[in-house]
C-alpha cells in the first residue's frame, strides 16, 4: 500500500518504506491481532477486540484531521 498519498502519522519516517511493503489486508490483520493482544480478549469475544480497534481509530482520525489543518 503506497503511503505517499496519506503518510502515516505515528510511523517514524525511517519505517515508511517497510510499511509500504504490506498490503492493506495485511495491515488490517495486524491491527486486529494487536487489538486482540491489548484487549486480552479470547477469540470468542470479538466485541472487546473491536472496541480496542474503534478507540484507536478515533485517536488516529483526530490526529490526521489536526495534521491536515496545520
Amino acid at each position: 500500500m503506497h503511503l505517499k498519498n496519506q503518510p502515516p502519522v505515528f510511523v517514524p519516517p525511517i519505517y515508511h518504506s517497510d510499511m509500504e511493503k504490506f498490503s492493506k489486508a495485511a495491515l488490517m490483520d495486524m491491527v486486529w491481532d494487536l487489538a486482540q493482544r491489548v484487549s486480552g480478549a479470547a477469540d470468542d469475544r470479538p466485541r472487546n477486540i473491536y472496541e480496542e480497534v474503534e478507540k484507536t481509530g478515533e485517536i488516529i482520525t483526530l490526529y490526521r484531521k489536526q495534521a491536515k489543518s496545520t
